[in-house]
C-alpha cells in the first residue's frame, strides 16, 4: 500500500465522452472506487450525436461536473477546454487527461502522485496500460519516438522501476500545474493523434521529464473510441505526422523524412505505372 503522505495534492480529472456512455459510466465507477478522494472530475461531452452530457448529469449529480460541447473539438480540443475550465476554477496541483474507455485500479492516482512529487524535474506521469481484455498483456510502459521516419513507438514490457520515457500516451496523463503554467495547453491543430507526443517534447525543452510510474496500473480498451482501419484515422495519422516533423522535429531529420517520403512515393508510383 503506497504512502499516503501526498494525498492532499488536488487532482482535476477531465474525461472526453464522445458517443461513448457506456464506457464513460464504467470509467467513472472505478474512478469512484480508488483510495485518494482528492479530486474532481470534469466530464467534457465532445460533441456526442446525443446529449449525453445530459444524461451524466442526471445519472451522477454532484459527483462530477459536466460540459456539452456542440461539436467534437478532438482530444486536444476538448481537454484544452477541461484544462481551462480547472484551472479557473480549481487550480488543481495535477491534472489527469483519462479516456474514457478505461478502469483503473485502487491506487493508480496516488501512485501516480507519489512519482510526480519525488522529483521537481518530473513534469508528466503514465502508469503501465494493460489491454483492458487481456488483463495480463501490456499496451504501454513508456513511448520512444523513431526520429528518421517520425513513429513513435510503445514499450510493451514490465519496468521493474519508475522509466524515464521519450513521451507518456494521452489515454492517462497526470501534468503538474508548473507545466501547465509554463508551457500551456495541447496543441489543437493536431485534433487526435500525436499531440501527446508533441506536448512531452515540449515539456523537456522546459526542463521536466515525463516518467512511466511502474506500480501504477489502468486497463484500456485500446481504439475504443476510433477505428483505425478507417479513413479518417487513416488521414489524421498522416496529416499529424507531417505536423509533427514540421514543428517538432529537428530541421536535419526534416530534411531526411521529406526526401525520404518523396523517393517513396516516387517509387510507389513508377510502380502502379509499370505493373
Amino acid at each position: 500500500m503506497p504512502s499516503m503522505k501526498n494525498s492532499k495534492c488536488f487532482t482535476t480529472i477531465i474525461i472526453l465522452n464522445w458517443n461513448g456512455i457506456e464506457d464513460t459510466r464504467k470509467c467513472l465507477n472505478s474512478l469512484f472506487q480508488v483510495n485518494n478522494k482528492n479530486f474532481n472530475i470534469i466530464v467534457i461531452d465532445n460533441g456526442s450525436r446525443q446529449d449525453e452530457a445530459s444524461i451524466l448529469k442526471k445519472e451522477y449529480g454532484s459527483k462530477i461536473e459536466v460540459h456539452r460541447l456542440k461539436e467534437n473539438f478532438g482530444y486536444s480540443g476538448g481537454n484544452n477546454y477541461g484544462i481551462t475550465i480547472a484551472k479557473k476554477k480549481y487550480n488543481p496541483d495535477y491534472y489527469l487527461l483519462l479516456n474514457n474507455d478505461v478502469k483503473v485500479e485502487k491506487y493508480f492516482l496516488e501512485l501516480l502522485i507519489k512519482s510526480a512529487s519525488s522529483e521537481n524535474k518530473i513534469g508528466v506521469v503514465g502508469p503501465v496500460i494493460f489491454d483492458y481484455f487481456q488483463n495480463n498483456k501490456i499496451d504501454f510502459s513508456g513511448g520512444k519516438i523513431n526520429w528518421l521516419l517520425a513513429r513513435p513507438y510503445h514499450y510493451v514490457d514490465f519496468p521493474k522501476e519508475k522509466r524515464t520515457a521519450e513521451w507518456i500516451t494521452g489515454c492517462s496523463f497526470l501534468i503538474k500545474k508548473e507545466v501547465v503554467r509554463k508551457i500551456g495547453l495541447l496543441d489543437d491543430n493536431f485534433f487526435a493523434y500525436f499531440e501527446d507526443i508533441a506536448y512531452c517534447l515540449k515539456v523537456k525543452n522546459a526542463g521536466f521529464k515525463c516518467v512511466v510510474e511502474s506500480k501504477s496500473k489502468i486497463y484500456h480498451k485500446v481504439s475504443g473510441s476510433s477505428d483505425r482501419k478507417g479513413i479518417f484515422y487513416t488521414y489524421l495519422i498522416s496529416r499529424n505526422r507531417i505536423l509533427f516533423v514540421n514543428n517538432y522535429t529537428p530541421k536535419l531529420y526534416q530534411l531526411y523524412f521529406f526526401i525520404f517520403n518523396f523517393l517513396k512515393l516516387i517509387a510507389v508510383i513508377i510502380f502502379f505505372t509499370f505493373t
